[in-house]
């Protein structure tokens, strides 16, 4: 799982699992990474089901990157909707985030973050590796990093100071996206 992919294999199939997964990643190869595929499709369909769901989570792990970043995908934009799917997988995403060197998915996952069922030790944890995300190379991830701070911020005075400080500092940044979102988030109401 470490890395932008290395050592990743295609899930096997083995019945109907298997199966699933088969036919959920037919469906995300092709194009290139600036594509996302039938990604869209793909959430609304996952939204439905727990099993399909459960099958793409699984293709996070695929040895194909555009599969991985369509998993990715699809995966954040069913959870809008069902957040509950997510809850079997808490584990597994939480440590993704920081080994997953794929910027596509990293950043889908960092927006998946405040949607888990959190302990307050889990809430930390995930705080902790936006804030390590924001020294990623890609804008996009930082971006999502400050964004996911804000959000598991909302219930924790101390984490918000964090996040607001982490905001203000990006306003000095030289990636206009970053300053943009910090701008936006600096703008929000604190937390009560």
């Amino acid at each position: 799982m470490a890395g932008s992919g290395g050592g990743r294999h295609a899930p096997a199939s083995n019945g109907t699992a298997g199966a699933e997964i088969e036919s959920i990643r037919r469906a995300l190869m092709g194009g290139d990474r600036r594509s996302i595929g039938l990604a869209n499709a793909l959430a609304d369909t996952i939204s439905e089901s727990s099993a399909l769901f459960d099958a793409t989570i699984a293709l996070l792990d695929d040895a194909d990157p555009r599969v991985r970043m369509r998993s990715a995908d699809a995966v954040e934009k069913a959870s809008r909707r069902r957040p509950d799917l997510l809850r079997p997988h808490k584990r597994c995403l939480l440590d993704r985030v920081s080994l997953d060197g794929q910027q596509e998915v990293r950043w889908h996952l960092l927006q998946l973050l405040p949607r888990l069922d959190l302990s307050p030790d889990d809430r930390d944890a995930a705080f902790a590796l936006a804030v390590e995300s924001l020294q990623h190379k890609s804008r996009i991830v930082g971006s999502e990093a400050l964004s996911a701070m804000f959000a598991l911020s909302r219930d924790c005075p101390a984490l918000y100071a964090v996040a607001r400080r982490h905001a203000e500092q990006a306003l000095d940044s030289a990636a206009p996206a970053m300053r943009s979102r910090a701008k936006r988030l600096l703008e929000l109401e604190p937390p009560k």
